[in-house]
């Protein structure tokens, strides 16, 4: 079992130490990777490691402390509902990754189903592809998943098979751009179509 050290070592041992441990891992700046880490160029990457070691420290839970991260934070979500073109009023958050994307969107989804429809014994509805924090999250949240087996040629969400599924406890329907097995591109404006229909 490794034992904490009870004295440090030079940063040129640890670094050396590091590298070394990655010599195996899959090489994703020559794109052997469709999910995880995504990568155009040294240059991209060296701005984004600039702008993060530029933050590093500060906590975004505390605006009042660090307004440039509020200011930032809201730069970025009125940048994206004006790509997603959402209507007035519309609102957005920070999160840390798509895991806790995933998690707040489905707390999202069950708290309104709860206030506006009174559902009690919710449920989620999912092509077998869609990332596995569905499922984590629906566990912590009390959620039924229901996953549906993708087409057969290109695997990605069936949406008529998906369709048949919902049933007056779903709260949420997902696909996924690009699923996390294969990436491929899940039939998106199809799936908003048909929830939007049954007012998902």
């Amino acid at each position: 079992m490794t034992q904490l050290p009870e004295h440090g070592r030079a940063w040129s041992e640890l670094k050396a130490e590091l590298d070394f441990a990655k010599s195996s891992d899959v090489s994703w700046r020559r794109g052997r990777m469709a999910v995880y880490t995504y990568f155009l160029d040294d240059e991209l990457l060296r701005v984004q490691q600039e702008a993060y070691a530029a933050y590093w420290s500060e906590n975004n839970m505390a605006h009042k402390v660090f307004p440039s991260l509020k200011k930032l934070e809201t730069d970025v979500i009125a940048m994206t509902l004006g790509m997603l073109h959402a209507p007035a009023g519309a609102v957005g958050t920070f999160t840390s990754g798509g895991s806790e994307s995933i998690f707040l969107a489905l707390k999202t989804a069950r708290d309104w189903a709860l206030a506006e429809r009174g559902i009690t014994q919710p449920n989620i509805v999912l092509p077998r592809t869609a990332h596995p924090t569905f499922d984590r999250a629906s566990h912590y949240l009390g959620l039924k998943v229901i996953r549906v087996p993708t087409t057969r040629n290109d695997f990605r969400a069936d949406v008529a098979g998906m369709a048949k599924r919902i049933d007056k406890n779903t709260v949420l329907v997902a696909g996924s751009a690009p699923n996390y097995p294969y990436g491929v591109f899940d039939p998106i404006g199809d799936i908003a179509a048909m929830t939007q229909e049954r007012g998902l």
